[in-house]
């Protein structure tokens, strides 16, 4: 198998050459000291020497109070947020705790890990930031997205979160220790044998196979994804772009480690219109399990009037008739809501 390709990198990113230039390749582009002035940042950076962890007390001085969601790996699993060996449960918990039971146990695993043991992992994942830190919510801001999402963190220990997609667009930035991120495009979910679209580890599938250790027997076209993968080696004040749909492998490498990450778009960020996994879904209820001809009937429908929809092919309908061939007004996307809501009630 040879090295995977790196990740493109980008210099002294502007919202301008984001817009203009990056996102429309469409493709995962690492931003390069995109958040270095961020006051976390460089807080992260200055603490050296004996206490490299210093910067945890800037995190408790602006906690708001109150307890945390934190799931936790035990010593006997490897630090990896997977299913158990029988695959029918996780191999980790998920519950509430103080905030400071969180960091005692967070400072006493990275102690173990610098020692060469394995103590599992606990994190705090996908959190709102106003939720915890609400002033750095205002100071660790993100203007490469014109909607200017809400972040969410990620705080832990040396640990795996399993490939795995989201429906929206995403820019992950490092704020402390080093992550190694592996993504796939796409159409590779073919080759990455996902798992079940409700049991999820953390709400999206996931890929079944190890990837530091890949049984190609059990798992033959993995080989396929991983000569496509791309990888992305990330420090402090680094950030990575995910396109939509891009499926992620993200490693947590050092003994603390800590993201923010900005979702824009899609159901993940709590958009209020139908997303295109309620189209899946739906389609799974309508058309997956009909006879072969009949969904390759549908196939040909939806490549016509979707996929492959380009606009001079209605040229022939007059234009007072084309109805919702046409770019969908304010008015009938709530017509055709109201009509779908009445179907599937």
């Amino acid at each position: 198998m040879r090295a995977l390709k790196q990740v493109a990198t980008w210099h002294n990113v502007t919202p301008a050459m984001f817009k203009n230039d990056i996102a429309p390749l469409a493709e995962p582009a690492i931003l390069k000291g995109l958040v270095s002035d961020w006051p976390l940042v460089k807080q992260v950076t200055s603490c050296t020497g004996e206490n490299p962890h210093a910067w945890l007390n800037m995190l408790s001085d602006h906690y708001v109070g109150g307890s945390v969601r934190m799931a936790e790996i035990p010593q006997s699993e490897s630090p990896q947020f997977f299913y158990n060996k029988a695959r029918d449960g996780f191999n980790f918990t998920r519950k509430v705790a103080p905030f400071m039971q969180f960091m005692r146990v967070l400072l006493q695993n990275a102690e173990l890990i610098k020692a060469g043991n394995n103590p599992g992992a606990v994190a705090i994942q996908s959190a709102p930031v106003v939720d915890y830190f609400n002033d750095l919510a205002t100071t660790h801001t993100m203007a490469l997205f014109a909607d200017k999402p809400k972040p969410r963190f990620w705080l832990g220990n040396q640990s795996t979160v399993v490939a795995h997609y989201d429906d929206a667009e995403n820019i992950a930035c490092v704020i402390a220790g080093e992550r190694k991120i592996t993504l796939f495009a796409p159409h590779q979910i073919t080759n990455l044998y996902v798992g079940s679209i409700e049991h999820t580890p953390a709400g999206a599938p996931v890929s079944m196979v190890d990837l530091n250790n890949p049984d190609f027997e059990k798992f033959p076209k993995f080989k396929q994804a991983l000569n496509e993968a791309l990888v992305a080696q990330l420090q402090p004040g680094d950030a990575l772009y995910i396109p939509t749909l891009w499926w992620h492998h993200v490693e947590a490498l050092s003994p603390i480690n800590m993201m923010m990450n900005y979702w824009s778009g899609g159901s993940i960020a709590k958009n209020s219109e139908p997303v295109p996994m309620d189209a899946l879904l739906l389609s799974i209820m309508t058309i997956r399990d009909l006879p072969t001809a009949q969904k390759k009937a549908w196939q040909a429908f939806f490549n016509y009037h979707i996929f492959d929809f380009e606009k001079p092919q209605n040229q022939h309908i007059p234009e007072q008739l084309k109805g919702i061939l046409n770019p969908l007004t304010s008015q009938q996307r709530a017509q055709v809501k109201q009509w779908l809501i009445k179907q599937l009630s």
